[in-house]
């Protein structure tokens, strides 16, 4: 269950990242989502991927675990400092 619940909330950090991702390659597709998940979706892009990397390297994932934890190293400065004005 513990595994289940872990990788479901991998995919919620992937999922997380495509809106950016899909802008940097010009790619014009926008995925849905809900507003009542704003505040859920800023903890998880600024801490939950880090928290993840960590608990998938304890479980023994630890190629997932460390894409995880550079997504959220690398990507989210990155981002952030691309929506800066």
């Amino acid at each position: 269950m513990k595994k289940a619940s872990l990788y479901i909330l991998c995919l919620y950090n992937i999922y997380l990242y495509l809106d950016d991702i899909f802008a940097l390659l010009k790619i014009d597709i926008v995925p849905p989502t809900l507003d009542s998940l704003m505040y859920f979706d800023a903890a998880m892009v600024l801490f939950g991927g880090l928290l993840l990397g960590y608990l998938l390297r304890r479980q023994g994932d630890r190629k997932l675990g460390w894409a995880m934890t550079g997504l959220n190293l690398i990507l989210t400065p990155l981002f952030i400092w691309r929506a800066l004005p």
